[in-house]
């Protein structure tokens, strides 16, 4: 006969069982639905001096490790799909808001460049994108580079 403890752990673990498996559904239905190429940034964005933005913020929901400072181009598709909602949800409250910067534009602009952006990396990165080798020897630990 178990415990009242040993029960109420076997409870725990069928919740948490349940829970994984509704967290693969879940991220499997998000990656059905692809965001209109619309909401997608372009090669020539991201390609720019601005267009691999630095993460600022870890959005509300993510669980996965915390990428604050690291650009949108070293995080994974998951992460960047879920700050694009977040700046998504941004713009949307924004635009409610008829928030204006300073110079009159509207602040959700920059809100739907960045969620286009983190939408266009996440594409990229689920294309298989890496990022460019660098060019030279890469110099073994204990191995003496040029001498300049």
């Amino acid at each position: 006969m178990m415990s009242a403890a040993e029960s109420e752990l076997e409870v725990l673990r069928d919740i948490r069982g349940i829970l994984s498996e509704l967290l693969k559904l879940s991220k499997s239905k998000r990656g059905v639905a692809p965001a209109p190429a619309s909401n997608i940034a372009d090669d020539a964005d991201l390609d720019s001096e601005y267009g691999d933005e630095p993460v600022k913020f870890k959005p509300r929901d993510w669980t996965g490790a915390f990428v604050k400072g690291q650009r949108m181009s070293e995080c994974s598709p998951e992460f960047l799909e879920m700050l694009a909602e977040s700046f998504a949800y941004f713009a949307r409250k924004n635009d409610d808001a008829g928030e204006k910067t300073d110079s009159g534009k509207p602040k959700s602009f920059y809100d739907k460049r960045s969620e286009r952006r983190a939408r266009g990396w996440a594409a990229r990165k689920r294309a298989g994108w890496k990022p460019p080798a660098v060019e030279g020897k890469a110099w073994a630990v204990g191995e003496e580079g040029p001498q300049w």
